[in-house]
């Protein structure tokens, strides 16, 4: 059986994609171009190849994913579940769906959808899920090949409903719509840089406004008008409801492990406040 663990350069890559994976395409690569120029495509096309094991935990990432993902550490997700944490909720539903699609079907899987990268920035990949056998016709792995594709494709498909709506409902609707738009997609861009940077325990409300570009007064107007909650106290929120999902899936083994892993310094202040957070969920 091929080890995922020794998948640790290109050409083991390249290997992988040549068992399962447009074989066709490949033999051309490696009869037209050298190891050297196979290397360069993988690192800087926008392809992000990853390996997965049959528990969907994440194996490999090509240089190219990495850097399109804006991960400054690819090794810290190695042995962790993929689709991210960073990546929306809706977007890790229907990832998670292709997924369990490809396994037990095994076929491939195709899914076009939005993401962002590990900074908040929106991102659109087309994703090939393929199923990997060994020579026992047994699966052993799951092959993740997602191309970055334009995001003003989809803004073209909106502004055109737009356009109709105009005719339809009045230029008044239409404004409703785009401030709508606007508002979901602030929320979606502060919830996931809250997402990730949960574990650092100096992440706070200064930090949020900071990283998205604005000050930390009308980053505290904006999130109210919103939520109806303070920037502090959402952070908080995120925080907690991080650390149910830990504690529901049973991810760390201890209670204080859980509490540093979504930025609490102390686990009696973070008992408390999880019990409170328990009671009115």
């Amino acid at each position: 059986m091929y080890k995922l663990a020794q998948i640790d350069d290109h050409k083991s890559v390249i290997n992988l994609l040549d068992k399962e994976a447009s074989k066709s395409i490949t033999s051309v690569l490696q009869s037209s171009l050298s190891q050297k120029q196979i290397n360069a495509l993988l690192d800087n096309a926008p392809i992000c190849i990853k390996v997965l094991d049959l528990d969907c935990n994440l194996k490999y990432m090509s240089p190219a994913g990495v850097k399109l993902l804006n991960i400054d550490d690819i090794t810290s997700f190695y042995g962790q579940p993929y689709p991210f944490s960073f990546y929306p909720q809706s977007f890790r539903e229907n990832m998670t769906k292709s997924l369990n699609k490809a396994q037990k079907t095994n076929e491939i899987v195709e899914q076009e959808a939005n993401v962002v990268d590990f900074k908040g920035n929106e991102l659109r990949f087309h994703s090939i899920i393929i199923p990997v056998e060994c020579e026992s016709d047994q699966n052993e792995s799951i092959l993740v090949i997602s191309i970055e594709s334009p995001l003003s494709n989809e803004a073209d498909v909106k502004l055109s409903k737009l356009k109709n709506l105009q005719e339809n409902i009045g230029e008044q609707s239409i404004k409703e719509q785009a401030n709508q738009k606007i508002n979901i997609s602030f929320m979606t861009k502060v919830e996931n840089i809250v997402l990730a940077n949960m574990n650092d325990n100096n992440f706070d409300v200064n930090a949020l406004a900071e990283k998205l570009f604005m000050s930390r007064s009308t980053l505290q107007r904006r999130l109210k008008k919103e939520t109806g909650l303070s920037a502090a106290i959402f952070i908080r929120q995120k925080r907690l409801f991080k650390a149910d999902e830990f504690i529901q899936s049973k991810v760390h083994k201890t209670l204080a492990e859980t509490a540093y892993a979504v930025g609490f310094k102390h686990l009696g202040y973070f008992s408390t406040l999880y019990k409170k957070y328990k009671l009115t969920t």
